[in-house]
């Protein structure tokens, strides 16, 4: 059953946008997101689907008059898709200004597409120092208004609580999906714990709550299949938008035993706590968790908490994933560097894609020869 089920995660992730369209046929309200700074569960509470847009593989046919060939793939495949009307199913879109690319991607959107709703929130740029967060609670507060004069009600507290409650469950559990693969290399696989978050970008938490759950029952009752694959990596960075990296790894006899990823570890981490308004809440989790290289704070804290992971998890090696022309992440990657070689002893691989003209064999001959070295071959 678990074999079963991390197939269809896959599935999902390599064709999400026929589930998203299938959500709108039964009835649902998708809105997508594209950073995992979105405050989801006010989307939720009113009940909208929040669906997030990781791009496509494809070639560009609309978004180049609109966005630069250097920007980042994944907002101009994803603007490509809604100028195409490929997201017709959409009900509308959040955007969360992080890097430059995205804070003109709001812009560009509202004005060439017509979805009912357009939401924006604006980040304080220092993240996590108490100067901030005044200024990040009125901006969670207006994004709450703007949901609610669009849906033409009020959002009740309660209802944000329990779509807290919910999103509260699902890190939870997804934070016990990482920790048993760490633990238990052989029970679980890399590609496994992402398949199974990924997975619930696309559908209600609370559908995605009791998928974790039957995931995590049929892990634990398994058998290890083998050895653990012989080298075990880190993997950070922004999004990964195929699973084809986890899968290249295993074929080379590597695998990922934890990541620093905004679709996989730094998107759960951090649960909301119980203080104060429902808007006080959401801004303090935003505010004190993991900090975006697209948001200022301080790099040392980063090169702390990235050490500190390969450290714990036991990696051998860290991949940087990068999508080209991404600006913040590239621009730290040195320093990054630098301390991963000095305090952990690892090495590291920055590998740069572009969803329209992804190349699996560069990819591969990249990550064959950076396994070798770690492994001795």
């Amino acid at each position: 059953m678990e074999e079963e089920l991390v197939n269809q995660c896959v599935r999902l992730w390599e064709e999400p946008l026929s589930h998203m369209a299938r959500i709108r046929e039964q009835g649902g309200r998708p809105v997508a997101y594209f950073c995992s700074y979105a405050p989801e569960e006010i989307l939720h509470a009113a009940g909208l689907t929040p669906v997030r847009l990781l791009g496509s593989m494809r070639t560009i046919t609309h978004a180049d008059a609109h966005l630069q060939a250097y920007c980042c793939s994944v907002a101009r495949t994803d603007l490509d898709m809604a100028l195409a009307g490929e997201l017709s199913f959409l009900e509308g879109a959040v955007f969360v200004q992080t890097c430059d690319t995205m804070m003109r991607l709001s812009d560009i959107w509202r004005r060439n597409t017509g979805f009912p709703f357009h939401g924006d929130l604006v980040l304080p740029v220092r993240m996590g120092e108490e100067i901030s967060l005044p200024f990040m609670v009125r901006e969670v507060g207006r994004f709450r208004r703007q949901v609610e004069e669009y849906l033409g009600s009020r959002l009740e507290d309660e209802a944000l609580w329990e779509s807290i409650r919910v999103y509260n469950r699902n890190r939870a559990l997804a934070e016990e999906v990482y920790r048993l693969r760490s633990e238990n290399p052989g029970l679980v696989d890399g590609l496994s714990a992402a398949a199974v978050l990924t997975a619930g970008f696309w559908m209600r938490k609370e559908e995605h709550n009791a998928l974790l759950e039957r995931f995590l029952e049929a892990a634990r009752e398994g058998v290890p299949e083998g050895e653990p694959a012989a080298v075990q990596l880190l993997v950070t960075g922004s999004v990964c938008t195929t699973p084809d990296l986890y899968r290249l790894l295993r074929e080379l006899g590597a695998d990922v035993v934890d990541d620093d990823l905004c679709s996989g570890h730094r998107y759960f981490d951090c649960p909301v706590e119980d203080e104060g308004s429902p808007e006080e809440a959401l801004a303090a989790r935003l505010w004190r968790r993991v900090n975006c290289p697209s948001k200022h704070q301080s790099l040392e804290d980063r090169a702390t908490r990235l050490v500190t992971q390969v450290k714990e998890s036991g990696a051998e090696g860290v991949i940087f994933y990068l999508q080209s022309f991404c600006e913040p992440h590239l621009f730290d990657v040195p320093y990054l560097k630098r301390k991963l070689q000095e305090e952990a002893g690892v090495p590291s691989l920055v590998l740069e894609t572009e969803l329209q003209s992804f190349s699996r064999g560069q990819l591969r001959t990249r990550l064959q020869a950076f396994i070798e070295t770690i492994a001795g071959v």
